[in-house]
């Protein structure tokens, strides 16, 4: 047992952020610990038979000037910025609309688009009567969008994704992860389509090369001490040290914390009885990926498609191909699935592959011609956070005690946070910054 170190737990984008960023500062004796063999936590990139395969589809895209200049300057003429090809697939009725669905009602029946426009109108109303005071986030999406547009997607697209009722959920995650457009764009777009696109993916990056993993290992080139295959199995308190599962003891001061939240009563023997219902109380889903390899090019100009109805197991299918032709050997397609599922509702892995190949067929995205000559799964879980009514609660309950131990938590599972990458960079690099003003 050595003299005490400054310890970050786990090299994902939140952590390399922070190494990176203290670092940079000067603080050179920080220790960046992963358990796996490469650095980049869920942003990395498996290459299956010549296809390239995202753990979990990923994109990149900020409104954050600081973490864009960051991300262009780790990928450098590996950076591309494209416009987002984002659609919903109405199997009802045979067609797409652009994402997001609130935004591009045109096309749909009449009567359809009639009913999400009158909920519209009476839900503007109710919120200039000062009747807008929603609970959860059913309330939410009836009180701002109105019940029609509620009804046709939101709620049924809600309950695939969270695998819980939306009215057991909070809704103060939304931010940009709900396409919030005003009432004069949502009638534009039920009567034409030819209108701009919303929200903060309407350009995304990607890179042109390797898939989403050049990012992080671009970003772990620049940060000194990362030890990978190191596996903690203990944070022993109060006497501040991390035990690895060879024996090894590393006392520490500061420990950047990166891993899921629920997990610290596996690392931490006796927790506060407060902090470990806390822990124990976390809501998340996993996904269930799919992927297939079409030997068949240019199946559809798609970047993603969303499916909100009950005869599609997966809520989302995206087309690699369309984010980059690297993802895929010459003359291929690709198809990447993702089918939510949690302790509320589970997954059976057996038939995963079966049903997802049909429904693929039965969106018309493949035929019966076509040769699928891969068929690739993977399970990332957790890998969203649900937000329930108590999230807030919990995670401050939990942040509060961590931090009053010196442990700062960091990233989506260690703010428990429905962070995208540029967030994780931004909570990385803003722990960091308090360790900083800390120690000056």
């Amino acid at each position: 047992m050595g003299e005490r170190r400054d310890v970050i737990l786990g090299a994902g984008l939140a952590g390399l952020s922070a190494a990176h960023t203290l670092q940079s500062a000067g603080q050179r004796e920080w220790q960046v610990y992963e358990r796996n063999s490469t650095p980049g936590g869920l942003a990395r990139t498996a290459l299956v038979d010549g296809y390239r395969f995202d753990y979990g589809p990923h994109i990149l895209f900020t409104i954050d000037d600081d973490i864009r200049e960051l991300i262009q300057d780790l990928l450098g003429e590996n950076f591309h910025a494209q416009d987002r090809k984002a659609y919903i697939y109405h199997h009802a009725h045979d067609l797409y609309t652009r994402f997001p669905f609130q935004a591009h009602l045109h096309g749909l029946p009449t009567e359809l688009v009639a009913d999400c426009l009158n909920g519209l109108v009476r839900a503007v109303e109710r919120q200039a009567r000062g009747e807008f005071h929603p609970k959860n986030y059913l309330e939410w999406m009836r009180g701002f969008f109105g019940d029609g547009i509620t009804e046709h997607l939101m709620l049924p697209y809600a309950r695939k994704i969270w695998t819980i009722e939306p009215e057991r959920m909070d809704f103060s995650w939304i931010g940009r992860r709900v396409p919030t457009p005003d009432v004069e764009r949502i009638i534009r777009g039920a009567l034409s389509d030819e209108v701009d696109q919303v929200g903060a993916t309407s350009q995304f990056w990607y890179t042109k090369r390797g898939g989403i993993e050049p990012l992080p290992r671009a970003l772990a080139a620049r940060v000194e001490n990362i030890h990978l295959e190191r596996t903690a199995v203990k944070i022993e308190l109060p006497n501040k040290q991390l035990v690895f599962e060879d024996g090894e003891v590393v006392p520490f001061r500061h420990l950047v914390y990166s891993l899921p939240l629920p997990f610290l009563p596996r690392f931490i023997d006796n927790l506060p009885p407060a902090v470990e219902r806390a822990c124990d109380d976390l809501q998340y889903q996993g996904i269930h990926c799919v992927n297939l390899g079409i030997d068949r090019e240019n199946i559809s100009d798609k970047h993603w498609i969303y499916y909100y109805e009950d005869s599609f197991p997966f809520h989302r299918l995206s087309l690699p191909a369309n984010f980059s032709p690297d993802t895929v050997p010459a003359g291929k397609s690709s198809i990447s699935t993702e089918v939510a599922f949690s302790s509320h509702r589970p997954v059976d892995a057996a038939s995963a592959r079966e049903r997802t190949i049909e429904a693929v067929k039965v969106a018309g995205l493949i035929t019966e011609d076509d040769r699928i000559e891969l068929v690739h799964s993977e399970e990332i879980y957790p890998a969203y956070v649900i937000y329930d009514l108590d999230h807030a609660r919990n995670v401050e309950t939990i942040r509060s005690w961590l931090r009053e131990n010196d442990i700062w938590n960091v990233g989506r599972f260690g703010e428990w946070q429905y962070f995208n990458m540029d967030h994780s960079m931004r909570s990385g690099r803003r722990a960091a910054e308090e360790i900083l003003a800390l120690d000056a």
